[in-house]
């Protein structure tokens, strides 16, 4: 009430400034100086310094439909800004938080996906994200907290008219067992009945997908390079040989994503000034997590100590990389810990700080070096986006064989006939076979921007 109470006399004054101004049509020297002092009120510029972490870098931007919250599909990206939305932000799923999963999406149109974890896949459905509009994934590593949405993926992907093969990138191991090209032969082999049975539908290469394995230790080496943009890689520290980090530059813009990981030296040399530098991380309280949890507080301490990053160590990381934002993940957002984990990181770094977590907070890049962070909107139930087609006509792939060319005549003859469970006038025409075995193209109803 005293704000609003404020407010109406700060409008009261302009207008009783005012007019004088308007009665006679000539600004006094009172007026000017009131209209310059008002003008200027709560810009700090460089008067002072507003805040203790959020300048110089951190601000919204005056094209973004709502500055608090991002709503899917209302704001179409500019030319050179950066779109960032964690689709799942932990390793283990609860209501509000999926298995590590991070969507960048480009002002070129191109998105990229960083991990597919547990429960992900239900937050591109939610923030309207059409599977036909992902054709790259970057996996860190092979635990399942961060890829085990892919057979999901692979296998739904072309029934939402993903019919091009699928780019997987992701590093080597120690043997070639542990490797991700091993791991999605055998992901394709576990899913051959899915493969065979939708293969009724048109497909066509999206069950044929690219790897593009690199050696783990293959320092600084280039992952991707196309059309502007930059993705290299390098090793990290994380339970076993295998584990990789990310940096992703384009326009200017630049984000690292560590992965998991023990505080790492490379991520300081490949890190430096980018804009964000996405960790994991967790609170330095083993013994009061482990109550929490009921975990023997010894097999927290020798997880994290051998595998992750404690806050502590983000905070040092962050203070000699200087990103414009510090982005904890990988984390159980609770609030009881929220505080002690930000105290953590600030005994080392004074930047600006947020969490990548829970699901669906969405980080812009943006401006001359700006960038925003906002919570995510989605409802609790949504239908699968529309695929994207930016052409103005569709091809449908043919389908490899009918359905019922993959059931035996035994197991069809079981089925009830329509007629006795179609009330009388309303039992449809049946559709049983693909009309045409071979390619089929029509104009596209569905021409729409990207957003």
């Amino acid at each position: 009430m005293k704000i609003i109470n404020c407010f109406n006399i700060f409008l009261l004054a302009l207008i009783f400034l005012t007019i004088p101004a308007a009665l006679s049509q000539e600004p006094t020297p009172e007026m000017l100086k009131a209209k310059e002092f008002f003008s200027n009120a709560g810009i700090p510029g460089d008067k002072w310094k507003e805040g203790e972490t959020m300048q110089p870098h951190v601000a919204p931007a005056a094209h973004h439909s709502a500055s608090l919250l991002y709503y899917p599909n209302t704001e179409e990206l500019q030319e050179d800004e950066v779109r960032v939305i964690f689709m799942g932000s932990t390793y283990y799923p609860t209501q509000s938080q999926s298995g590590m999963s991070i969507l960048v999406q480009l002002g070129n149109g191109e998105n990229f996906v960083f991990d597919l974890g547990i429960g992900s896949l239900r937050n591109y459905n939610s923030m309207r994200i059409p599977f036909n509009t992902i054709d790259h994934v970057f996996f860190t590593h092979l635990h399942m907290d961060h890829m085990s949405d892919l057979p999901y993926f692979m296998m739904f992907r072309p029934i939402q008219s993903g019919w091009t093969p699928l780019n997987i990138y992701g590093p080597s191991g120690s043997e070639p067992r542990y490797g991700i090209t091993h791991m999605v032969e055998h992901m394709m082999e576990m899913t051959a009945w899915h493969q065979d049975s939708f293969h009724a539908w048109p497909i066509g290469e999206g069950y044929n997908p690219k790897v593009h394995e690199f050696d783990f230790m293959d320092e600084g080496g280039t992952a991707y390079e196309a059309n502007g943009v930059k993705i290299i890689h390098w090793p990290t520290s994380h339970t076993k040989d295998g584990a990789t980090s990310y940096r992703l530059d384009w326009k200017g813009r630049s984000i690292c994503y560590t992965g998991d990981n023990r505080p790492n030296s490379l991520t300081i040399k490949y890190c430096g000034g980018v804009d964000m530098l996405i960790s994991e991380v967790q609170t330095a309280t083993v013994s009061l997590t482990s109550q929490a949890l009921g975990m023997p507080p010894a097999i927290a301490a020798y997880t994290v100590d051998t595998s992750h990053t404690p806050a502590y160590g983000l905070g040092y990381i962050c203070e000699k990389t200087q990103p414009k934002v510090c982005v904890a993940t990988h984390y159980s957002y609770e609030d009881v810990f929220n505080t002690e984990t930000v105290a953590e990181v600030r005994h080392h770094f004074k930047g600006a700080f947020a969490f990548g977590a829970p699901d669906l907070v969405t980080f812009n890049l943006h401006g001359k070096g700006k960038v925003w962070w906002r919570e995510g909107v989605a409802a609790d139930s949504a239908q699968i986006p529309l695929p994207v087609f930016k052409t103005e006509t569709i091809t449908f792939p043919a389908p490899r064989h009918q359905v019922y060319d993959v059931i035996n005549d035994t197991v069809e003859a079981n089925e009830i006939p329509m007629e006795k469970w179609y009330p009388k006038g309303h039992k449809p025409e049946r559709v049983k076979e693909w009309p045409l075995m071979e390619d089929v193209t029509i104009p596209n109803p569905f021409k729409r921007s990207e957003k």
